[in-house]
């Protein structure tokens, strides 16, 4: 049986901005073709800029739109209908590379899941492949991506995108106004 989502493998060049853990070279672009939104917001975004979006982060130094954790997203319900977060891919690199500990992946996506729209998009570009879980067992599978650089022995990441489901109320049709029984007086009579 074949998958009904989007898959391919996307190789990009290296990113050209200094920054560890930088988007590659190309990838934006990609990612504009088939799931940009709208209203955007980027989790773990570090240096990465949307003038458009928004951008959330733990370091201030790299000058996101918020400041916050990514468990703890600051942001109401059905906010945005594009989430997409970049995090360590493991507790060695978060430390190494940022100082920062490992984020707990389920509640990260608990609240990206939270704060999308129905028909909206959440991506998550990771070594790993969430599959199971409650944070992910009631979203619809769009893509898987593999997406790598070409550049001397390069990691392979995998971008996973859902999209949220309507809820059932969204498709509800307006019930017409109860009809008034008029005024009992003014009726005639048909013969």
């Amino acid at each position: 049986m074949k998958p009904n989502y989007y898959r391919d493998i996307w190789i990009c060049g290296p990113p050209n901005n200094g920054y560890p853990g930088a988007f590659p070279q190309g990838f934006i672009e990609q990612v504009k073709r088939k799931w940009w939104g709208k209203k955007r917001l980027w989790v773990f975004s570090g240096v990465f800029q949307d003038p458009d979006g928004t951008t959330v982060d733990l370091n201030p130094e790299v000058r996101p739109s918020h400041v916050g954790s990514a468990e703890e997203l600051p942001f109401p319900n059905d906010t945005f209908d594009f989430v997409f977060a970049d995090p360590p891919y493991s507790e060695e690199e978060a430390a190494r590379l940022y100082g920062l500990p490992y984020p707990s992946m389920h509640r990260v996506l608990s609240e990206m899941k939270r704060v999308t729209v129905p028909g909206g998009h959440i991506l998550l570009l990771h070594r790993l492949i969430p599959s199971g879980g409650s944070e992910v067992s009631d979203l619809e599978w769009e893509a898987i991506v593999g997406v790598g650089i070409l550049a001397f022995w390069s990691n392979i990441r995998a971008l996973c995108v859902w999209r949220k489901p309507n809820r059932i109320d969204d498709f509800a049709i307006p019930h017409d106004p109860p009809e008034t029984t008029p005024d009992p007086a003014a009726r005639k009579e048909v013969k």
